[in-house]
């Protein structure tokens, strides 16, 4: 393991320890019987980074000339859970808040029965139903 993941690995595990009320196992799997990275009474927690996920997706995000990247993550069921960058999360919830009090305030996505909606309403909803 290279100094900077160690020591970032190290920060992580006394950050989890004292959110947690724990302890750091100092030199965790050195020792048959120093397993966990951090222990909290009867819980075992076993702290990860992975540093090296994240900075080769950036990498390769900006040599690909893209804006955000995401890291996939699948645990055997059928759905993906994404590691992001904060601000892209900050993005993106305001966004559907954003795209939310829009589709409240065209009285939803659905066409008036009557036709009696403006144009530009109509076209927004047709924008938001395609974007879906």
């Amino acid at each position: 393991m290279k100094d900077s993941t160690r020591a970032k690995s190290s920060i992580q595990e006394k950050r989890i320890a004292k959110a947690m009320g724990g302890r750091q196992v100092v030199g965790s799997g050195s020792t048959p019987f120093l397993k966990g990275d951090v222990v909290v009474d009867k819980l075992f927690i076993e702290a990860k980074t992975k540093m090296s996920w994240i900075d080769k997706a950036k990498e390769q995000s900006l040599a690909m000339r893209k804006e955000d990247y995401a890291i996939a993550v699948s645990f055997g069921d059928p759905k993906e859970y994404y590691l992001i960058e904060d601000n892209l999360m900050e993005d993106l919830y305001k966004s559907r808040e954003a795209l939310r009090a829009v589709i409240d305030a065209i009285g939803g996505v659905d066409h008036d029965p009557l036709g009696l909606e403006s144009a530009e309403i109509y076209r927004i909803r047709e924008l938001i139903k395609e974007a879906y």
